[in-house]
């Protein structure tokens, strides 16, 4: 008995233990017994709540925010954990007055103040009220706010975005034309060419070191604030440095006005041998320090001993002495309106004389092999590769040359207007015209058939880095089709004609017009016609079309306009004649 007494007391004594030190624990952390209840039903709210903010919409992330210069505002949402008294993360509100309603502590104001400031504010209350406390803020949500913009712009008005968005972005939306954008299809299109001008007008001055000209609004766009305060953007600026100083994010209310282009203003430059060569609008202030930050690096021509300032009114050049940073080593300089950087270059061999060809298919050794640019003929090489297989089929062979011309257009015509400009066809040859110039191929002029049956010299044509020489096999067949009694393949035969392979197809059919047949070369798809001393290659189409196609009545207008002209004819010689007597 004495003994079940002594295991009923032990285990009375553990549980109070047990007890004792959750309460001491929760007593630890500044919390009563009855906290801990109200925190658990806190914390299961708290995860309800968080469910549905993070089942939110958001808008996509314009940029990285940079805590110092991103001011609080209402509709804000932080993530905030606490770990004194939750592991679980609660999310704040910033309510329209600007303030959010911290867990257990209460309202905290904070108008006017950065997202650094905000983290130091909320961390430092809960670590007066507890030293101990590990608690932590970030923005988790960024809201919404509405700006208004307009100016030179495409779409002027009202728009909604997150204030995480810098004044460029805003403006970058505003720039484009939109689905939603109240402006015509020739106001889109007109657009487009505009843009693809640019582009063209970029691609020229490529690796030449002109300045590419920046707009005046890129240094010049003015916010107003909804609290009467305004700003000046500097895109140019806020991009060289990275500081959004030089380019806010918006806040609600703010009104943009981008301006439009002035016929002339004061501009400095920077150009030569440097990545991003510009010409920006000048603005008091500007250092040549700013303009090598903005030129985005050397290039590998550059000439680092060859830099310098020229300014206006000063007749001498002002050697600049930069590191491979392009960071200044003899201190900066104020420019003045026209002041440019000269960034020479060295004289560097841009062509290689060295180069090197592949070939393909049908030959003895196929790889790659080098080659003197322009130098290295065709027979050489092909010798060089140990020449051809025995199934080697010459009339098919081809060199294609490497093209680096391939640009996307938007306006798919752009190409073939620039070279119909000074055309002096007709307006049905642009027909034609189009398809050639849409079905072109970067194939070299050579006849290998001539070269090595005939050795015509004019076909061992002088090779370039890139190219790619195919020699295929003899498919064996010719197709012939069209209005033909037995359409397909014809197995090739050495030497014939196509009346030959006309005659093995069956004939030609009732409807099909001999006069118009014509040989389709598999080579190159150009059309021949096929005499009797044309010979027909294997790889080769035969097509026979059909009669011309004419209008109800084509005919017997031709006619009667025949017998319209013999009349009148005949009339002439009758009147000659009766002259005559």
């Amino acid at each position: 008995m004495i003994k079940k007494n002594n295991v009923i007391f032990l285990l009375v004594l553990i549980l109070s233990i047990i007890f004792q030190s959750t309460i001491s624990y929760s007593q630890l952390k500044g919390l009563s017994q009855l906290d801990m209840e109200s925190l658990m039903k806190e914390d299961i709210l708290s995860n309800q709540e968080s469910d549905k903010i993070q089942k939110m919409e958001t808008m996509p992330v314009g940029n990285v925010i940079n805590p110092d210069f991103y001011y609080v505002g209402p509709g804000d949402i932080f993530a905030y954990q606490n770990l004194s008294a939750s592991t679980n993360t609660q999310y704040l509100i910033v309510s329209p007055e600007n303030s959010v309603m911290l867990p257990r502590i209460g309202e905290i104001s904070l108008k006017g103040k950065t997202l650094t400031e905000t983290k130091k504010i909320i961390t430092d209350i809960i670590k007066q009220r507890n030293p101990n406390s590990l608690s932590s803020l970030a923005l988790f949500k960024p809201r919404t706010v509405l700006i208004t913009i307009k100016g030179d712009v495409f779409s002027e008005g009202t728009l909604s975005l997150p204030a995480t968005y810098n004044v460029s972005t805003a403006y970058k939306l505003s720039a484009l034309p939109t689905l939603s954008s109240k402006t015509t299809m020739p106001e889109s299109i007109s657009y487009l060419k505009y843009i693809e001008k640019k582009q063209r007008i970029s691609k020229i001055n490529a690796g030449t070191g002109s300045p590419i000209h920046h707009h005046y609004y890129s240094r010049n766009i003015y916010i107003k604030h909804s609290d009467g305060t305004q700003q000046t953007a500097d895109i140019i600026k806020a991009t060289a440095f990275n500081n959004p100083l030089y380019d806010p994010y918006i806040k609600e209310g703010d009104e943009i006005l981008v301006p439009f282009e002035p016929v002339s203003y004061q501009e400095i430059s920077i150009s030569g041998g440097v990545l991003n060569p510009s010409t920006l609008p000048f603005k008091e202030g500007d250092k040549a320090s700013m303009l090598l930050k903005i030129a985005g690096g050397l290039t590998d021509e550059a000439d680092i001993d060859n830099i310098y300032l020229m300014m206006e009114g000063n007749s001498e050049k002002i050697k600049l002495n930069i590191d491979s940073s392009m960071n200044l080593m003899n201190g900066d300089y104020d420019l003045n309106a026209g002041s440019m950087i000269l960034v020479g270059k060295k004289n560097v061999e841009t062509h290689s004389q060295l180069g090197m060809v592949a070939i393909s298919g049908h030959i003895k050794s196929p790889g790659v092999y080098p080659i003197k640019n322009g130098k290295t003929k065709l027979k050489e090489i092909i010798e060089l590769a140990g020449g051809f297989t025995d199934d080697a089929y010459l009339p098919l062979s081809n060199i294609y040359r490497k093209f680096n011309g391939l640009s996307y257009s938007v306006n798919p015509r752009t190409e073939i207007d620039e070279k119909f400009q000074y055309s002096d066809l007709t307006l049905q040859d642009t027909v034609r015209f189009n398809i050639d110039q849409n079905l072109k191929l970067p194939i070299v002029s050579c006849d290998f058939d001539a070269l090595f049956k005939s050795n015509s010299q004019s076909d061992n044509i002088s090779l370039f880095d890139g190219d790619l020489i195919v020699i295929p096999s003899n498919p064996g067949s010719v197709f012939v089709y069209g209005q033909v009694n037995k359409p397909g393949y014809v197995p090739f035969e050495n030497g014939k004609n196509m009346d030959w392979y006309l005659e093995k197809a069956g004939g030609i059919a009732e409807g099909g017009k001999s006069g118009r047949t014509r040989i389709i070369r598999g080579k190159n798809n150009t059309w021949a016609e096929g005499d009797n001393d044309v010979a027909v290659f294997g790889g080769d189409e035969i097509y026979v079309p059909r009669a011309e196609d004419t209008p109800p009545g084509t005919d017997l207008q031709k006619w009667a306009m025949i017998v319209s002209v013999l009349g009148a004819t005949a009339a002439v010689i009758n009147a000659v004649i009766w002259a005559i007597r």
